[in-house]
């Protein structure tokens, strides 16, 4: 019999290779499938010592030691895998049960979709003839409108980081600055990801015609337009990097790296993005989705159409631009007063 970490490899060659999935997708849905078997394996650990402490009895005592589970009780014991035929959609709705109080909704739906995908994958290996989790279904998530700035907001922090930051600070951290202010000019003037933004090489850049090339998820390239405003701050940082670059000691191929010369991590560009805010006295709390969802959303209030939207964003699917239409309301209203017959004009 196959190991666990057997499937569980081929079920990541398969996100990888067959579905297209990005690699922080593929970790995601991986570890979501081992903290099942950590979980199964523990059941299973448990209900063998209450055998052994009722004489061979198991009988319903075996759902209150379940029940008491911890996660101190998850054991790594690779000697004992489970038999991946053996799991019942009874199995998989005890573990489910478990994380409800302890997960949100939406981190309750990812690990069903985990296990869900992890499950159809065997079943199309012909691995397993009757999959556990057929009938299970997603928790109904409330969708909450994603956060973003006003034109005026937006534009006052692109306009300003830079000098305020300069009051700030001191031109001792013109490096810093000048790079998160391009970093900021990235989120907004043109609705790059986190991740895309820090894998952007010196060769993606298009300068004269004024566009960048990007590797998305599921390694999916697509060109995005860059602003005026944008390709500017970018000529500036490649002249400090040109003029500093025998003090700075290195050579890189990224555009937004650190004084080391290596890219930046995800976390450090939150970091910038909340004290950008601090630093222009907004005071908001808003991450770097926040600005390319104001990117997004201030594309559709001036006309930009859907499918557009859904390119620039690198969206697989229209259903996730399509929430942006639900943040123009102000739009609606003032096309609803200009239009109807009966409005308040």
């Amino acid at each position: 019999m196959k190991k666990q970490q057997d499937y569980i490899a081929g079920f990541e060659d398969y996100l990888r290779f067959d579905k297209n999935y990005s690699m922080n997708t593929v970790t995601a849905y991986s570890s979501d499938v081992k903290e099942l078997f950590i979980y199964l394996k523990s059941v299973s650990v448990l209900m063998k010592k209450d055998c052994r402490h009722n004489n061979g009895a198991c009988g319903n005592n075996n759902k209150k030691n379940t029940d008491n589970i911890t996660t101190n009780d998850y054991g790594d014991n690779d000697n004992d895998d489970l038999d991946i035929k053996e799991i019942t959609e009874i199995d998989i709705r005890g573990y489910l049960s478990k994380e409800y109080d302890k997960v949100k909704k939406v981190s309750l739906a990812r690990k069903i979709e985990s296990i869900k995908a992890f499950f159809n994958f065997l079943e199309k290996r012909h691995i397993i003839d009757k999959n556990p989790i057929f009938l299970l279904e997603l928790p109904k998530i409330e969708k909450k409108l994603p956060f973003f700035l006003t034109v005026n907001e937006a534009k006052f922090l692109l306009d300003n980081y830079r000098s305020l930051s300069f009051e700030k600070k001191s031109v001792k951290y013109e490096f810093e600055i000048l790079r998160n202010d391009l970093i900021l000019e990235f989120l907004y003037g043109s609705g790059l990801r986190v991740s895309e933004i820090i894998f952007v090489k010196y060769k993606d850049l298009e300068l004269s015609e004024g566009y960048v090339k990007v590797l998305g998820k599921g390694s999916k390239e697509r060109i995005i337009p860059l602003t005026v405003q944008t390709i500017n701050k970018i000529q500036k940082w490649k002249n400090y990097i040109g003029a500093h670059i025998a003090n700075l000691n290195f050579k890189s191929e990224f555009l937004i790296i650190n004084k080391k010369g290596n890219h930046l991590t995800r976390r450090t560009v939150h970091r910038i993005v909340h004290e950008s805010m601090l630093i222009t006295g907004q005071f908001k709390n808003i991450s770097p989705h926040s600005l390319r969802h104001s990117f997004a959303t201030h594309l559709l209030d001036n006309g930009a159409d859907l499918r557009s939207i859904q390119d620039m964003l690198g969206h697989s699917n229209l259903s996730t631009t399509e929430k942006y239409t639900h943040l123009s309301l102000k739009k609606l209203l003032d096309v609803y007063k200009q239009s109807h017959p009966q409005a308040v004009k």
